[in-house]
């Protein structure tokens, strides 16, 4: 069990690191935090030059961003409440652990198709090895013993 709630942990971690480098690019572009600083993704940067090609409307990279943190702030309250009910229960909630991973995978899946449209293929290679290792400790979850 320590091993799997480790696991659920470390994701429930990363999940977190990725939000808040997210929540603070978004408030350098909203210049709530100065240029200068360094803890931000450079995410928003990075959808803006992903679809140039397709020539939006300046609010389309800033829908998506929003979309992303969104989609992120859920994640990270399913890891949140993965991890509690399985503390709680003494043992891995496997209801609550498919919900956190299943919204994973699916933004990181949403992540892929928007790479492939866009033509942004080192980015895409990045997205599919997380999915990869995600669905790798999805698939450890259920069949290592307690």
């Amino acid at each position: 069990m320590t091993f799997k709630l480790g696991l659920l942990s470390f994701w429930s971690l990363w999940h977190s690191i990725v939000l808040l480098t997210n929540l603070c690019e978004g408030l350098k572009q909203l210049r709530v935090l100065p240029a200068r600083w360094t803890f931000a993704s450079k995410n928003y940067d990075a959808i803006v030059q992903a679809t140039q090609k397709y020539h939006p409307a300046p609010w389309i990279p800033r829908l998506l961003f929003s979309g992303v943190l969104i989609w992120q702030l859920v994640i990270l309250v399913g890891f949140g409440w993965a991890l509690v009910a399985s503390v709680r229960s003494g043992w891995m909630d496997p209801d609550h652990v498919s919900i956190a991973f299943g919204l994973s995978l699916s933004l990181l899946a949403a992540f892929i198709i928007a790479d492939e449209l866009c033509t942004e293929y080192d980015t895409e290679h990045g997205h599919i090895l997380f999915f990869i290792a995600q669905l790798v400790t999805v698939i450890a979850l259920a069949v290592l013993p307690h």
